[in-house]
């Protein structure tokens, strides 16, 4: 807790200021003319081994770390490991019910702190193997989260949980084994409506979430006091409180206050203005994606400039971040080698590769694009 403090005060002086900045700005309507090589500064292309030991059936999160891909694949709940040329090195598949074992797997990270790979089972319990997968320990959490989504090492003995709770986040101290805070609290007729999951970034060896709760803005969740560190303002398309209280409305009996039924992401979308998902910050740009009028869009900030491009896709048809992002790195898992936009934004070298792709019987390659 003493190095949370610490961090919160430096981290005060280095963002006080910040966060008083008035919001971005975005017209939401505007779609630019923009190519992919305007916002990388290279991109690469590795393709995964393929033996009876790591056929993977879904990417769900992809980890680089220590010149190793650290991959996630939440159907067949196994975390696989290949080398940074995409060479297999093992993989954890201990689903179960031992003291080594995890029933479900639903989300995994790794703590750079400890130098550990964390699997998380949501109804309470963390898993910790070492970098090579053998295990470790397992922790048993506070029944005081009903559900945990997501873990993240805030320092070597702060983790942060996210959930689909009231109370969004936690912090959790691994020597005293209890939460010490919790916050980022949602409205009951948000609850439901605010999509929690795949809002965090890492940029700078910090941790940031969007938080579009009340208005679209970034926190720092290394800094104990989370301060707001960039805003998003999208003018008439911002979304109403209004808005929230009619899908609550929708989904439950006013009369009992329980859920009768279920909304679907598409009902959803409609109901709203817009949706903000996946962030990611780097030396030049602020972006993040937008689901507006039932299509995506991306938009980039130059933080140097001031300005800013929105758009559906690359003029050469590449949409350049979704949900495999991890600093400044964003990841496409693709197993059509013909796909119109790799001829478009491959060397030559890059596509002999592709080229010697089978997509019937190998692992997807993946093209990884490194944000400027």
């Amino acid at each position: 807790m003493k190095n949370l403090i610490s961090l919160a005060l430096i981290s005060l002086l280095i963002f006080g200021c910040k966060s008083q900045e008035e919001a971005q700005i975005v017209d939401l309507e505007r779609n630019d003319q923009v190519s992919i090589f305007d916002l990388v500064d290279s991109i690469s292309v590795v393709k995964l081994e393929t033996n009876d030991q790591c056929l993977i059936k879904n990417i769900d999160k992809i980890i680089p770390f220590e010149n190793r891909l650290y991959i996630f694949d939440s159907r067949l709940n196994i975390v696989f490991c290949f080398d940074q040329d995409g060479k297999y090195l093992f993989k954890i598949n201990k689903k179960g019910r031992g003291p080594d074992e995890y029933e479900n797997a639903t989300f995994v990270n790794i703590d750079r702190y400890n130098n550990l790979i964390m699997i998380l089972v949501p109804w309470g319990y963390l898993h910790y193997y070492d970098l090579n997968g053998n295990f470790i320990s397992k922790i048993e959490l506070s029944k005081e989260i009903v559900a945990y989504n997501e873990v993240y090492a805030i320092n070597k003995d702060t983790l942060l949980f996210i959930s689909f709770n009231q109370l969004r986040a936690s912090y959790y101290s691994i020597s005293e084994k209890r939460i010490l805070k919790r916050f980022l609290e949602v409205s009951q007729e948000q609850l439901y409506s605010i999509h929690p999951i795949n809002k965090t970034y890492i940029y700078r060896d910090s941790l940031y979430y969007n938080d579009n709760s009340k208005e679209c803005s970034v926190l720092n969740l290394s800094n104990e006091n989370n301060p707001v560190v960039f805003k998003w303002s999208f003018g008439q398309y911002n979304n109403k409180q209004r808005q929230f209280r009619k899908i609550y409305y929708s989904q439950f009996d006013k009369k009992t206050k329980r859920r009768k039924s279920t909304i679907s992401f598409e009902k959803l979308m409609g109901m709203l203005n817009n949706y903000p998902s996946t962030s990611i910050e780097t030396e030049k740009f602020q972006c993040i994606s937008m689901i507006f009028k039932s299509s995506e869009k991306f938009i980039f900030f130059n933080k140097h400039k001031k300005n800013y491009v929105i758009f559906k896709e690359t003029v050469e048809g590449v949409r350049p971040f979704g949900h495999l992002n991890y600093e400044n790195l964003a990841f496409h898992v693709c197993n059509d080698k013909n796909a119109l936009f790799l001829t478009n934004i491959l060397s030559d070298r890059q596509k002999n590769i592709v080229e010697s792709h089978d997509s019937e019987k190998e692992n997807p390659f993946l093209v990884i694009y490194n944000l400027k």
